[in-house]
C-alpha cells in the first residue's frame, strides 16, 4: 500500500510567531510546510519545490515583491497552483486578487483556513 502524499504548502509571512502559529496550525492538519518570512524567499521555495501545491501568503510582506505580486506571479507560473491571501490590516479589496486566489483574514485564520486551503485545492 502507498503511503498517502502529504500536500506541501509554502507559507509566507514576515512575523516570525505569526508565522510559527500558521506553520503549527498547517501541520496539525495534515499539510508539509516551508516557510518563508519574505516574498524572495517565498518565490525561491516555489521555484525550488516542484511539489508545492499551495502558496499561503501575507499580502504585506516584505521582500522584492509585495505578497499580491508574489499570488499573481504563482497563479501565472503554476496555474494548478492553489493561492491563498491573508491579511491582518486590509481585505480582499486592497489589492488584486489573481485569478483563482482565495482570501482569508488574519483574525479569523484558525476557523478559515484550512478549510478554505482544502476547499480550493480540491477546487482546483
Amino acid at each position: 500500500m502507498t503511503p498517502a502524499r502529504i500536500p506541501v504548502v509554502v507559507l509566507v509571512e514576515e512575523e516570525t510567531d505569526e508565522r510559527l502559529f500558521i506553520a503549527e496550525h498547517l501541520r496539525d492538519a495534515g499539510f508539509d510546510v516551508l516557510q518563508a518570512e519574505d516574498t524572495t524567499t517565498g518565490l525561491r521555495l516555489l521555484e525550488e519545490h516542484g511539489e508545492a501545491e499551495a502558496l499561503v501568503t501575507d499580502a504585506h510582506v516584505p521582500g522584492d515583491i509585495d505578497g499580491h505580486e508574489l499570488a499573481r506571479l504563482a497563479r501565472e507560473r503554476w496555474p494548478e497552483m492553489t493561492v491563498v491571501m491573508m491579511s491582518g490590516h486590509s481585505d480582499e479589496t486592497s489589492g488584486p486578487l489573481p485569478p483563482g486566489a482565495v482570501f482569508v483574514s488574519k483574525p479569523d485564520l484558525t476557523s478559515r483556513l484550512v478549510p478554505v486551503l482544502r476547499s480550493a485545492m480540491d477546487r482546483d
